[in-house]
């Protein structure tokens, strides 16, 4: 039984860890494209062709930035690299049990 529990709990877990990354990926991609639009339509403004304010550097910068987090974010996610995977989290869980218990039984 308690193995089932602790499937469960893991998987319940995955699927919020990835939802989580799907509700960022949303984000990234909507808030990037305004950001950059923006930016290419005040370069036109000033007089650049939409080529010449497509090629700013200041177009990709947000991207560029955000992307690195947006990266470790997903290899955290399919688990390429586990910074606060799932066995931190049980790890952290029982820290805490552990430290609270005393509290509890007195």
């Amino acid at each position: 039984m308690a193995n089932k529990t602790e499937a469960y709990a893991m998987a319940e877990i995955k699927v919020k860890s990835l939802r989580s990354f799907y509700i960022h990926t949303c984000i990234y991609v909507i808030i990037n494209l305004l950001v950059s639009s923006r930016i290419v339509w005040e370069s036109m403004e000033q007089g650049l062709s939409f080529k010449q304010a497509l090629v700013n550097g200041d177009v990709y910068t947000l991207w560029i930035i955000w992307g690195f987090v947006f990266l470790i974010h997903a290899m955290n996610v399919f688990s390429l690299i586990s910074i606060f995977g799932y066995q931190w989290e049980k790890r952290k869980i029982k820290q805490y049990m552990d430290e609270e218990t005393p509290t509890y039984n007195s």
